[in-house]
């Protein structure tokens, strides 16, 4: 398995300074939203993010590792905090996901963990889970029943941490490890967003949104249109099938048969020619030249074939509402008489699929297998089920 990720982050529509910090980097993933007086919130979350970079460099190879790296950072941070007035009593939240190696007998792993009210979510199966527990106030009014999950968010006193780096000398890091499966989804984020986007709309977002990237980018915008009173930091990383096995098979596939490599089309031409020249040398010597100069460039337009006929992307057939989503076979660009080739018509129309989606094929995604080509079309056809209504529900 493998990661693919998206990050994103803005001050918001009313704060002058954003004090968030986040790092997404192969090895380790976290948000941090920093708080103290001046600077000392954005310094905070910086050293924060920084201790975790540091630490993933080294390496994580259990989940201890990543605890014991916040709890470095955590002192890192109180530490600083006794010097400078300005930065005294600052402090961060942080979130965190790291994925392990892989061990004999076991499956690959993830590693999350979590101090204050920055959150992890989890996207699995089109169901939005929250894995941390925010450590708040107001969570601790919510867990004992002393108020509902909507007077919680908009509570006055919701964003009073009871945890966070830096505060005291030592923290207590809440972690968890995860079996990684492929199609999950993981986001990170501040409490910018979950302050001003519930979680059935980011639930929508995270299901009409295929690039980690355009989920983070549409997440972070929305909290800003819905007044975006705090910085927001979002971080999405996606858990994808290791493809290197489908793209082995593909082109073997491909080769073998469908290809004529030019020693296969020249193999028999200029011996073919030599054989039946007469006794003359200079008549033969002219006779395998022209033999060459065939072969050759018999071996040019198979390398141009070849070249045309490689790849795929997903595109329109048709024009209008009703052009079709397929998936093609060949370049973009028209080369000589090569054409692209329907391989796949997912008999999904134009109409069904979101603008924004709709926007992205138009750019024709390009694709060295048709398994990963496929698999984008298929992820579009669950998109689009995962809209439609429930059965009975009277929608």
């Amino acid at each position: 398995m493998k990661l693919s990720w998206g990050a994103a982050s803005h001050v918001g529509m009313v704060r002058q300074q954003n004090e968030d910090a986040y790092v997404a980097e192969s090895n380790v993933f976290a948000v941090a939203d920093g708080m103290g007086g001046h600077n000392a919130g954005e310094v905070a979350s910086a050293l924060a993010v920084d201790g975790l970079r540091r630490a993933a460099a080294a390496g994580f190879s259990a989940a201890e590792g990543l605890v014991a790296a916040i709890n470095t950072t955590n002192a890192t941070i109180h530490e600083a905090s006794g010097g400078l007035s300005e930065q005294r009593g600052m402090g961060t939240t942080l979130t965190a996901l790291v994925p392990l190696p892989a061990t004999d007998g076991e499956p690959q792993r993830v590693v999350v963990a979590n101090v204050g009210d920055s959150r992890i979510y989890l996207w699995r199966g089109d169901e939005l889970k929250q894995v941390s527990a925010d450590h708040s106030y107001v969570q601790e009014l919510l867990s004992e029943g002393l108020i509902t999950a909507e007077e919680a968010r908009i509570h006055p006193r919701r964003n009073i941490v009871t945890r966070a780096l830096g505060i005291e000398g030592d923290v207590n890091a809440d972690s968890w490890v995860l079996p990684m499966v492929v199609g999950d989804r993981y986001v990170l984020c501040s409490d910018g967003l979950v302050d001003e986007v519930d979680d059935e709309e980011i639930a929508t977002i995270l299901r009409t949104s295929i690039n980690p990237q355009v989920a983070a980018d549409h997440l972070v915008r929305v909290a800003n249109e819905h007044g975006g009173r705090d910085n927001t930091t979002v971080v999405v990383v996606d858990i994808l099938a290791d493809t290197a096995d489908v793209i082995s098979q593909d082109t073997t596939q491909d080769t073998s048969g469908t290809r004529t490599t030019p020693t296969e089309s020249s193999a028999a031409s200029p011996s073919d020619a030599a054989a039946h020249v007469a006794a003359s040398a200079r008549p033969r010597r002219m006779l395998v030249a022209v033999a060459l100069v065939a072969v050759l460039a018999l071996g040019v337009l198979s390398a141009v074939g070849w070249y045309a006929r490689g790849g795929y992307f997903v595109g329109f057939a048709g024009q209008g509402d009703q052009a079709q989503l397929v998936v093609f076979k060949g370049r973009t660009e028209n080369i000589l008489w090569f054409r692209p080739t329907i391989e796949i018509d997912s008999g999904v129309e134009r109409q069904a699929i979101f603008p924004s989606l709709a926007d992205d094929i138009d750019d024709q995604p390009k694709y060295d297998s048709l398994a990963r080509a496929e698999a984008y079309v298929n992820s579009i056809r669950d998109v689009i089920e995962a809209q439609k209504p429930a059965a009975g529900d009277g929608t």
